[in-house]
């Protein structure tokens, strides 16, 4: 197996007894340089073709990027770095080939993916349900 650098660094959040899934997704969002951020940006059309790949067999993880990318695009105003960064790093997680549990895994290939964008989610539910009112979106469809 190929070692990957961006995620070994990534697991070194990692306890003894197992994976702390929010300090994976709070060290991720830590580690994020400039040039993973702004590649975001043209890695986004990647992610809508995932993300309509993802609406028959994953629908609430697809509805949960639309809302992250949307956030995203966005951009609030106010808005705590930590909460983008982790937006960041979930939608390059979801985006990128870093998987703990490679996507063509059948049947658990989107575990992970689902597992990182719904602790973003979780850890600030308060800013996604407040910009879900301002989309218009219904919260208790994406929350995790």
């Amino acid at each position: 197996m190929k070692k990957n650098p961006a995620l070994a660094a990534y697991m070194n959040c990692t306890a003894e007894e197992g994976l702390d899934l929010d300090r994976f997704v709070e060290h991720g969002g830590r580690l994020l340089t400039p040039a993973e951020v702004a590649s975001l940006t043209t890695g986004l059309d990647d992610l809508h073709k995932k993300v309509t790949f993802l609406k028959s067999d994953n629908p609430k993880l697809a509805v949960q990027l639309e809302l992250l990318i949307d956030f995203y695009q966005d951009n609030p105003p106010g808005l705590p770095p930590q909460v983008r960064a982790e937006t960041i790093f979930a939608l390059r997680y979801a985006v990128k080939n870093l998987d703990l549990v490679p996507d063509d895994e059948p049947g658990v290939g989107y575990l992970d993916d689902a597992a990182v964008v719904e602790s973003v989610l979780a850890r600030h539910a308060g800013v996604f349900e407040n910009h879900c009112v301002f989309r218009q979106i219904e919260w208790s469809a994406v929350k995790p």
